[in-house]
């Protein structure tokens, strides 16, 4: 909560200098808009991911949040077009390669090391 915080302060000057209200010609689109993304993506995805961290281990968390990347990576390739480069394509699959290797030693009863 505090990181949301600090993040809101950083960028108050910048929304100060664009206009705290929104420019549109439908302003009640965009406020529903906002309360959606403020809702769903952000406090929602935040807390089922904390829930889920909290249960799994440290070790495994640490990993799992280095496919965000990864997911990053193919959206922008996917959806926004953006050209599947050599080392994006290399990344991703050392990150998956490195999920893999963990899931695999998790599920032979690997030591517990987080």
């Amino acid at each position: 909560m505090g990181a949301f915080a600090v993040t809101a302060v950083c960028l108050l000057p910048f929304a100060v200098a664009e206009g705290l209200l929104p420019h549109s010609a439908d302003p009640v689109r965009v406020l529903v808009l906002l309360a959606y993304i403020a809702a769903v993506p952000t406090a929602l995805a935040y807390a089922l991911y904390f829930a889920g961290a909290a249960v799994v281990r440290s070790a495994t968390v640490s990993v799992i949040m280095l496919l965000e990347p990864v997911s990053a990576a193919v959206l922008a390739v996917a959806v926004l077009g953006e050209p599947l480069r050599v080392t994006t394509l290399a990344g991703t699959l050392l990150l998956l390669v490195s999920v893999t290797g963990l899931a695999l030693t998790e599920a032979r009863g690997g030591p517990a090391r987080g």
